[in-house]
């Protein structure tokens, strides 16, 4: 069967956020295992080194323990329906936590999601890593890469990857997935001219899904994009300007020392509050959360110090997911919980 050339995003089954927030349940949760990774890409926050990233975002590298990832699973269970999406990826290489085929067993083991991912750079792929993965219950490997030859990931992320043998590992996984899907992708930066119909031949047979992404200025102070401008968003699509961020309306991120917010990005927005000494299901319905909303739909996104470092709104958001015209209803809706 030959791969789809479709974004390996969540693009089916969405529904129309603004019909159905305020939620009872997150539609997806972005658990990190680990904030260290192994590549400096050059578009990447991690291109600026430890040290760099701590300077310009307060960013500590951290990695997930067994018991703050335990604990943020019965937490999750919490919720009165299942999650969509459980994603143990975020700001680095889930791969470097070596727990990370045993966060998968205990996962799909709750039954409280309908799916588990990784998102991953895939350089530390084994086959004996992928068939922990695949018998463990992994639903999703989302790969980016960062080229198509060994010295393209060089220049790209200051790392010499052999290609053959990545490739190698890749469509071992592919071969032997037995349910688990592969989404692979890459950004345009990525590749040399020419290298488009290269990608999609590479992958056509050994993938499930592949796609390649537009480059965006996701992190500030990052030397390769800052000042670039997009008139598209990452899968290509036109940009229609956004006031409010549809993310934290729908799901939940949670970093290797139990800190929760409500999106992914590394610029903190808010701290909902730590699974420590916290619930994240009485986060998801605090009055902290409530107030970030109202925030966002009140016009007033750019007064957060984090909200306008971050391009998400208009980066990774779908058209399904925009609330811009239905602010009234939706902010009646959130008023009427309180």
């Amino acid at each position: 069967m030959s791969s789809e050339i479709k974004p390996i995003g969540d693009v089916e089954n969405r529904v129309r956020l603004a019909d159905v927030v305020p939620l009872d349940t997150p539609f997806s949760v972005y658990v990190y295992p680990t904030t260290f990774c192994n590549f400096k890409c050059l578009y990447c926050a991690h291109s600026l080194g430890t040290e760099g990233m701590k300077k310009q975002y307060g960013f500590v590298k951290e990695e997930m323990s067994m018991e703050t990832f335990r604990r943020t699973l019965d937490q999750l269970c919490g919720f009165p329906r299942k999650i969509k999406v459980l994603s143990l990826t975020g700001q680095g290489e889930p791969l470097l936590n070596h727990n990370i085929p045993e966060m998968i067993r205990l996962a799909k083991a709750s039954g409280c999601f309908e799916r588990v991912e990784i998102i991953s750079n895939g350089a530390l792929l084994t086959p004996e890593l992928s068939d922990l993965l695949v018998e463990n219950g992994l639903d999703v490997l989302r790969v980016s890469l960062q080229g198509l030859s060994s010295d393209k990931y060089s220049k790209m992320c200051g790392v010499r990857v052999d290609f053959d043998v990545f490739m190698k590992n890749i469509c071992y996984l592919h071969s032997h997935c037995g349910k688990t899907q592969l989404f692979v992708k890459v950004l345009d930066a990525a590749l040399d001219e020419g290298d488009d119909e290269k990608f999609y031949e590479l992958f056509e047979s050994c993938s499930d899904r592949m796609f390649i992404e537009k480059m965006h200025a996701t992190y500030e102070g990052v030397e390769l994009t800052d000042g670039l401008e997009n008139s598209y968003d990452r899968y290509g699509r036109r940009i229609n300007e956004r006031n409010v961020c549809p993310l934290a309306f729908f799901m939940l991120g949670i970093y290797p020392n139990g800190d929760v917010q409500p999106c992914d990005t590394l610029y903190r927005p808010v701290i909902l509050g730590n699974v420590h000494d916290g619930s994240i299901c009485d986060m998801w319905q605090g009055k902290r959360l409530k107030t970030f909303w109202e925030i966002q739909l009140q016009g007033k996104r750019m007064e957060n110090p984090g909200c306008v470092r971050c391009c998400a709104p208009n980066d990774v958001s779908h058209p399904e997911d925009v609330l811009d015209d239905d602010i009234v209803q939706i902010l009646a809706r959130i008023d009427s919980l309180q």
